[in-house]
């Protein structure tokens, strides 16, 4: 099985060198890629505080069911 797999990555390799831009070199296209990536993972992480937060706030009830919430929105209120 894996030889197939193999036999099958290879047809899809390019048989071409990585050809560069005529902008920019090809590193500074994976470096801002590499930005653009991180910065969609915080703004993830930020929604998602900012969302549990306010769940925890509008619903009190909630409170204590799962630890691992309350010691994220309990971090959130201490950084604010």
């Amino acid at each position: 099985m894996t030889a197939s797999i193999d036999e099958t990555a290879a047809r899809h390799l390019p048989s071409h060198p990585i050809r560069r831009h005529r902008d920019a070199d090809v590193t500074d296209l994976e470096k801002v890629r590499a930005d653009r990536l991180a910065a969609a993972q915080q703004r993830r992480a930020a929604a998602r505080s900012r969302d549990l937060t306010a769940l925890l706030r509008d619903r009190p009830d909630l409170a204590g069911v799962h630890a691992p919430a309350d010691f994220a929105v309990d971090s959130v209120r201490w950084c604010v």
